[in-house]
């Protein structure tokens, strides 16, 4: 499989969604989505890697990628959290506004302060109305995927010893960059890496 990633200049992920130049630096040269993902990691402020590259791939590989982070260093997982990424696994699986809005159903109901829960959002908020009133449709916010899977990966690393962090942060993007380059999603962990998921 080719390319996941949907930009072929890191600048044109800043041309789609202006506000995220408010929390990540624009790059001064033509550079490759994936080599600006680095660069941001490498540099002062890391975590400015991952806002990043949840804009970079599509609404349902964001959320895959984002799901697979949070599953693999997110230990503390309530019933709610198991049963909001298992739900968020079958909307990226199928992609229909029946499984998106059961998704956000089931993250509204659950506790909000989780990482699992933020995944939920992610997925719901993919797609239909901001609204509740179904007379009155709201389009979602365009970024508020990539934005709810930013939080869930912040959140996900908060629950980790802060000696662990960076490697969990590094495994992280790693994993997101061989998953947008065409592979499979591998195992996200601070631990020795184990075989891909498909």
């Amino acid at each position: 499989m080719g390319s996941r990633i949907r930009f072929t200049r890191a600048k044109q992920v800043f041309e789609a969604y202006p506000e995220l130049s408010d929390i990540v630096s624009e790059p001064s040269g033509e550079l490759a989505p994936e080599d600006y993902a680095m660069e941001l990691q490498e540099g002062e402020e890391p975590l400015k890697a991952l806002a990043y590259f949840a804009h970079v791939l599509p609404k349902r590989e964001s959320v895959w990628w984002g799901m697979n982070c949070v599953a693999g260093l997110d230990g503390t997982r309530s019933e709610d959290d198991r049963q909001v990424l298992a739900l968020s696994e079958t909307w990226v699986r199928e992609g229909d506004e029946d499984a998106r809005a059961a998704v956000h159903a089931a993250a509204e109901a659950a506790r909000a302060d989780s990482a699992s829960v933020w995944i939920g959002f992610a997925a719901g908020w993919s797609g239909g109305s901001l609204s509740p009133n179904q007379e009155h449709r709201v389009e979602m916010p365009d970024d508020l995927t990539a934005k709810a899977v930013n939080t869930a990966l912040l959140i996900a690393l908060g629950t980790l010893p802060a000696s662990e962090r960076d490697e969990a942060l590094k495994s992280c993007l790693s994993a997101g960059l061989s998953f947008a380059g065409g592979g499979a999603m591998p195992v996200v962990s601070v631990k020795a890496p184990a075989p891909a998921m498909s």
